[in-house]
């Protein structure tokens, strides 16, 4: 404050003080008066005195006058103003600039190089989305990775160079924002576009999903992811739709997929449905139904459908047919069959129960299966399922099915509870009811008959009596039906007793028994596939026990003892045409009865069976070898 005053003193001092003294003038001694002292401080320059300027015309001295004696000129002051200026910016101190900081050096930039380089050139280097690199390449454990502006890019050898992005895309945001390489791992793939969004997978097995309205996060190694990878991932099943949703039945979960579901349960795993199958099973209830959880994949193959195998069942598609379940003893039957490759194909309906006798039905491509709890699960093909439809089917007097529809050669036959149905190319499709035949069929018959193509059943209400039913079956594909029916007679003495030899012929005793036919015998051949003899004089049948022809053919000139003289009873009618039966032969025991044959002349005989000729002719006829013929009463025969 004391300077500032000061100067302004010696400011005011300057404008009030006039110009010095002078001396006398043309005083030649005078001495010259100094300038004024000023309080202000001396100015760094000195201005520059100004000199007096000379007149432009000097007027001549008048004549006769003195002229002043010349002396020098005192020198002029600074003008005040300038001076106090001068003064006054000489107190304004000065200020040294500081010296400006020294600039660390700028480093290299990072080098970008080798598969890491690639990937970012392909990305449009520093001009896209990854922008500059801000460190160098880093390696560890067979990993490498380069840090961008806008992201990282990761390689290995098995996977490639990949990377995730900052603030692009969909999948790179979130693993920066959850947790990066500690949570996710390091990319595997690109985040890639597919039909439905954008997917990117992790080297932890977790995978990223973007499906155009959100992003989604799942695991390749749970349950259900481990099966979509196993499925086809993304190529086949597409993008998750829905996050994994547990707390279903059975403590199981489910995740819905762009082109199916997958199911998971404990004990079972996962498995995809989709399709027409999906369709059938969440119509039905899901896993909530009867069928469960899926037990397998869906498998596809036959004419273009497809069969899934669940807990309770299976659903078989195909695009003709649509989706249908099999299960219980049905879908057994079916399986068992070859199923979509067997002659049934596929199903047209779902298994239809309530039937009589609490039974069910299910209808095929190529015919049907019936099931009740008593006659169990048999199927019908096709032509033979027609008629007994139009007969009245399980309404009908014929009943359930006891035994699938079978085919041999040009014939096909099915037999039911009270009867059967035969097709042939032939005859067509013929019914039959009830028969004894038919007891062939279902188990009631007591005695084999060893798959012959025919068979004689010849029997008598009870013991002692003679006169005698005999029905001739015919095996149709496995089915034995009526050929005709006659009467005709047995032993005079009726049957002996299961188990029980007829004994010597003079007892008129006949065998209880099935018993095979391989040779024919008359007066001439009338065709047949039988080994045929023809009589003649000395042809006779052994008939004395301990001998080396009992009961057997032979020839002789003499008729001895109990021997049988073939060529006499042909004359008398007996033998113009018969049929050995295979009784107590070709294991002889002695004694126990010979000479058991089928004959003409009807009437009661010593053992034998006796038909009218017809019946004997067309028998003969029609046999082949290993027929049989089941004689007995009509208990011992059939239950």
């Amino acid at each position: 404050m004391k300077k500032k005053i000061l100067l302004i003193t010696a400011v005011i001092l300057g404008l009030t003080a006039g110009p010095p003294a002078v001396g006398p003038a043309f005083a030649e001694d005078a001495p010259i008066a100094p300038p004024a002292t000023s309080l202000a401080a001396t100015p760094t320059e000195t201005p520059t005195p100004t000199e007096t300027p000379a007149p432009t015309g000097s007027a001549s001295a008048p004549t006769g006058a003195a002229s002043a004696p010349a002396g020098p000129v005192p020198e002029r002051t600074a003008t005040p103003t300038a001076t106090a200026k001068a003064t006054a910016e000489q107190a304004v101190p000065l200020v040294e600039p500081t010296q400006s900081p020294t600039k660390e050096p700028t480093p290299p930039p990072a080098v970008v190089r080798g598969a890491i380089e690639t990937k970012w050139t392909a990305l449009k280097g520093a001009a896209g989305a990854l922008g500059a690199p801000t460190a160098g390449e880093v390696c560890s454990v067979g990993v490498c990775s380069q840090t961008f502006d806008g992201g990282s890019i990761f390689w290995t050898k098995a996977t490639g160079a990949h990377p995730v992005l900052r603030t692009e895309g969909h999948t790179g945001p979130r693993w920066h924002a959850k947790g990066g390489l500690a949570i996710f791992g390091y990319p595997v793939t690109d985040e890639t576009a597919v039909s439905g969004g954008t997917i990117q997978k992790f080297s932890s097995g977790r995978i990223l999903a973007w499906t155009g309205t959100r992003l989604l996060e799942f695991s390749a190694i749970s349950g259900i992811g481990s099966r979509w990878v196993a499925a086809g991932g993304e190529a086949v099943l597409g993008l998750p739709v829905t996050p994994e949703t547990c707390g279903l039945k059975a403590s199981g979960c489910f995740q819905q997929f762009g082109k199916g579901y997958i199911y998971w349960a404990p004990g079972i795993g996962g498995h995809v449905v989709w399709g027409g199958i999906l369709g059938r099973w969440t119509a039905g209830g899901a896993q909530n139904s009867s069928l469960g959880y899926p037990l397998t994949e869906e498998s596809c193959g036959t004419a273009g459908g497809c069969v899934q195998h669940f807990q309770g069942g299976s659903i078989f598609y195909s695009p003709t047919t649509g989706a249908h379940v099999t299960r219980g003893g049905i879908g057994d039957r079916y399986y068992a069959a070859g199923s979509s490759r067997s002659m049934l194909g596929y199903p047209v309906s779902s298994e239809a129960c309530g039937q009589p006798a609490r039974g069910c039905v299910q209808r095929f491509q190529g015919g049907s299966i019936y099931w009740s709890p008593t006659t169990g699960a048999w199927i019908s093909g096709r032509g033979i399922d027609s008629k007994f439809v139009s007969v009245g089917g399980l309404g009908g007097s014929l009943g359930y099915p006891i035994a699938s529809e079978r085919c041999v050669g040009a014939a096909c036959a099915q037999s039911y509870q009270r009867g059967d149905i035969t097709w042939s190319k032939t005859a067509g499709t013929r019914v039959y009811g009830m028969s004894e035949c038919h007891k062939l069929n279902n188990g009631q018959a007591k005695y084999p008959t060893y798959g012959a193509n025919r068979v004689l059943l010849t029997w008598t209400p009870d013991y002692g009596m003679s006169h005698a039913t005999n029905l001739y079956c015919m095996n149709v594909a496995g089915a034995y039906v009526p050929d005709w029916r006659t009467d005709g007679y047995v032993g005079a003495s009726g049957f002996k007793r299961p188990g029980v030899p007829s004994g010597p012929t003079r007892n008129l005793f006949s065998p209880t028994g099935s018993f095979s036919v391989t040779e024919a015998f008359g007066l001439g051949n009338p065709g047949t596939k039988l080994a045929y003899r023809t009589l003649n004089p000395r042809s006779r049948w052994g008939g004395n026990p301990w001998t080396p022809t009992y009961n057997k053919y032979h020839e002789s000139s003499s008729w001895v003892g109990w021997d049988e003289n073939m060529w006499w009873f042909a004359s008398g009618g007996h033998y113009r045409q018969g049929v050995v039966i295979n009784y107590n032969r070709p294991n002889i025991v002695q004694d126990a009865g010979f000479a058991i044959f089928l004959h003409m002349n009807k009437v009661p005989t010593a053992g034998c069976i006796s038909l009218d000729d017809w019946a004997v002719v067309d028998y003969i006829r029609k046999s082949t070898p290993g027929d049989r013929i089941i004689m007995g009463t009509y208990g011992a025969l059939f239950r």
